[in-house]
């Protein structure tokens, strides 16, 4: 897994390559590793991502808690079909706002 990290501001944007698991995820939390006291916005870019298990969803889970403690937001954009399906059946499109790949 690649991540790439771009900031505008106050909004962090995250780019994931390849698949978030129990591998990986740790890599994903270390590269969020105080970068989130300093944004406003997180959003997570998944059009390269092609896998999420749930140690994936727990960061994706506790970035939003972090970030919704401070009025924050978080959002997922270019989630491909499985990504978005996974997503839903966990409930995140309950709270987190999530854009399908076009």
């Amino acid at each position: 897994m690649n991540v790439k990290k771009t900031k505008d501001g106050d909004v962090l944007t995250v780019a994931i390559e390849g698949s978030l698991d129990i591998k990986t995820s740790p890599q994903l939390k270390e590269a969020l590793k105080g970068e989130l006291e300093n944004v406003s916005s997180l959003i997570f870019d998944l059009a390269d991502c092609n896998y999420t298990s749930s140690a994936g969803l727990r960061v994706i889970l506790e970035s939003y808690q972090i970030l919704s403690e401070r009025d924050g937001g978080l959002s997922i954009i270019n989630a491909n079909s499985v990504l978005y399906d996974t997503l839903k059946l966990s409930g995140f499109t309950d709270f987190i706002d999530i854009k399908r790949a076009e």
